[in-house]
Order: C-alpha cells, then sequence, then structure tokens
C-alpha cells in the first residue's frame, strides 16, 4: 500500500471510529426496547376454528392461519373444534390461545376463568358491527313505555334463545323492570318472527325481538326481526314500535388469552383491522357470514352478555334452577 493511501486510510478509519459511540447512541436503546419488548413472546400461536361439519374447514381456514403468521410473526398452529363449547373449554384451559367466539360463548369463558380478552369483532355491512335486543308493541295513538306493557303478555325465545330470552331479560331487569313480575304471563315462541306474528294478531301484548338499528327504520333497518319480516312482505309492519333496546353487542369476539404479552395483542389488533383491505380472502375465510370488517373491541362492550352469566340473574333467567 502506498504511503498516501495508507495514510488516507487510517484517515478514514479513525473518522468511522469516532461515529461508532454516536451510531451505538442511536442503535443501543432501539435493541434494548426490543429485547425488553418481547421477553414473554411465545413461540407460536395456537389458532382454534369451530368447524361443526364442514369437512373442507382446514383448507376454507388455511388463508386466514396463514396471514395470522404474517401478522403475529410467528408460527400458527390450527385446531380444529367441533362446538363452540369446546372452544370455550379449550381457550379457557389454555390449549389454545387465539379463537373467534360468539357473544355468548365469550361471556361464558370470561365466566369460567376471566383469563380471556377480546381483540376485534366483525359485522355484516360498513354499519358499526353492532346488534341490539329489542321489545316491540303495536303503535298507538302515544308512544307506548313499558309501565304501559305492565300486567300484558310477552311473548320470548327458549330460555337459551339470546337475544329472544337471555339478553333481553337480564338488560331489563339491570333497568329495574323483572320481567317476571311486571308481565302477566311469558309465551315461548319458536322464534321472533313468529312472535312478531304473535303481537299483530293479538296472542301478546309484547314481543323480544332483535335488530342492527341502522339504516332505513322504514324497512326494517339492515338486518334483524324487523327487516326480516318486513323483507317477507308481511302485513302489518307499520303498526309495531321499538318499546326498550338492550346496549348494542358486537356480533363476534375474535378473542385472545389475557397472559399473552401486550406486544402482541397490540400487533394482532392492528393486523386484523386492515385484514379486509390487505387480504380479503383471508378475511372471508374466518368471517364468511359477516363480510363487513372488523372493529376493535373491548371486554366492556359484551357487558350485555356478560349479565346473562351473573348470579345476580340466574334466578330469572332459570327459575327453576336447573
Amino acid at each position: 500500500m502506498l504511503p498516501e493511501t495508507y495514510v488516507g486510510f487510517v484517515t478514514l478509519l479513525r473518522k468511522r471510529l469516532r461515529l461508532l459511540p454516536l451510531i451505538l447512541l442511536v442503535l443501543l436503546p432501539s435493541l434494548a426496547a426490543r429485547a425488553q419488548e418481547d421477553p414473554d413472546m411465545p413461540d407460536r400461536l395456537r389458532l382454534g376454528v369451530v368447524v361443526a361439519a364442514d369437512e373442507g374447514a382446514r383448507d376454507r381456514v388455511e388463508p386466514f392461519r396463514l396471514a395470522l403468521e404474517e401478522i403475529a410473526d410467528l408460527p400458527v398452529d390450527l385446531f380444529l373444534l367441533e362446538t363452540m363449547g369446546e372452544a370455550v373449554e379449550a381457550i379457557a384451559s389454555g390449549r389454545i390461545d387465539y379463537a373467534r367466539l360468539s357473544p355468548s360463548a365469550y361471556a361464558a369463558t370470561h365466566g369460567l376463568c376471566a383469563c380471556v380478552e377480546p381483540l376485534v369483532t366483525a359485522g355484516p355491512d360498513d354499519f358499526p358491527a353492532r346488534f341490539h335486543a329489542i321489545l316491540i308493541a303495536r303503535r298507538g295513538p302515544e308512544k307506548t313505555t313499558l309501565a304501559d306493557l305492565a300486567g300484558t303478555r310477552l311473548a320470548v325465545g327458549s330460555r337459551q334463545a339470546v337475544t329472544g330470552y337471555r339478553v333481553p331479560l337480564a338488560n331489563l331487569a339491570a333497568d329495574g323492570i323483572n320481567a317476571r313480575t311486571h308481565f302477566s304471563t311469558l309465551v315461548e315462541v319458536s322464534d321472533p318472527v313468529e312472535g312478531l306474528k304473535a303481537l299483530l294478531d293479538g296472542r301478546v301484548q309484547s314481543a323480544l325481538a332483535w335488530s342492527t338499528l341502522a339504516g332505513e327504520a322504514k324497512t326494517g333497518y339492515t338486518a334483524g326481526t324487523l327487516n326480516d319480516y318486513y323483507v317477507s312482505g308481511g302485513p302489518g309492519f307499520k303498526d309495531i314500535e321499538i318499546v326498550w333496546r338492550s346496549p348494542p353487542i358486537p356480533y363476534s369476539a375474535h378473542t385472545l388469552r389475557a397472559d399473552l404479552p401486550d406486544t402482541l395483542k397490540r400487533r394482532l389488533r392492528a393486523g386484523l383491522m386492515d385484514l379486509r383491505r390487505e387480504a380479503p380472502d383471508a378475511y372471508l375465510a374466518i368471517e364468511p357470514d359477516l363480510p363487513g370488517g372488523f372493529e376493535p373491541v373491548v371486554h366492556a362492550d359484551y357487558r350485555p352478555v356478560l349479565r346473562t352469566y351473573e348470579d345476580g340473574f340466574s334466578a330469572l333467567l332459570d327459575p327453576s334452577g336447573g
């Protein structure tokens, strides 16, 4: 090496060495933060999906599993579960980390272990991804109130019906109305539309139903009992009104074990929020019936359903104690 070349090399090296402490000052905090951020990150994520009798479920769900791997930056193992009850047991016991639950299943899981939290919910359209249990009555010359319906007959669903029985009875009670004593009789009907028909033909004076309460009221809103009846062309649609509504309820609960690191929870929520836009095939693989996209949710959003699992409402919902 020529002397002048050597001198130039040494000078350049010295300059770079002088910059090294500055570079380290910039890089070390971010490296240290990353090391502190992920100390509890799992090696892989265990996804549980309820498939019932869907024999092609593994192939159908695969796009979502792959998308979840990319979002989580972790390998994702898929566990196929036959029933929602099995999903509740699996996530409550820690056999899986993530499951798409119904609102009632989320509430049941939390009642078992208080070990889960929701990330997002999906909706059917571009309106807010929520629905309500409602109580309807015949329209009168003046606005009907719950007080006006005291001592009358109320159409309800079976004791397992979420919006036709459990949610409205528990949340009416939370509002100070015990349905069993306020109404003269609870008349069980096969489904909410049958209850609406019973209301219109005079068999009952009010009925329980459900609705998004979004969109046009004149068409029965975007979805629910009123919309079903309107679309069917049933007579008397304009003769009914909503007397009471529950707080809004999310359609689904993409649920994670609460003991997973917050870094992973934030990463998953953010990625899921973008999923319909970034990978619509992956989104529809897990939410084929709710194509409206994901919205963030928190535990309190499920309060109307959580009430149905609280001891204070158990005697009201099942007076036989069974």
